[in-house]
């Protein structure tokens, strides 16, 4: 007798570490890309501050460029004159 209750109790714990090795064994993911899109990865392993103030790599200013706006930008066809960008007029102090 008492070697049945061993014996059912190792079968239950034999049953039971085999569920859950087949749990967390699981389905890989899988995550395909379409073919007509376009992956860039980028190395942000140099980002100290996402403060646009502050930010001095160029991951950060990778993301801060298109993440922000700018009250003026230069403008690209003549880099002497600046052109609103939030700002959609100002003033100059004398």
């Amino acid at each position: 007798m008492m070697m049945e209750k061993f014996a059912l109790r190792s079968r239950v714990l034999l049953a039971g570490a085999a569920m859950s090795a087949l749990l967390l064994a699981g389905a890989p993911a899988l995550a395909v890309t379409p073919a007509d899109t376009l992956v860039e990865g980028f190395a942000i392993d140099d980002i100290i501050s996402m403060d646009p103030g502050e930010a001095f790599e160029l991951s950060t200013a990778e993301v801060t460029g298109n993440t922000y706006d700018l009250l003026v930008r230069l403008d690209l066809s003549d880099t002497s004159k600046v052109k609103g960008d939030l700002a959609e007029s100002w003033t100059v102090s004398d």
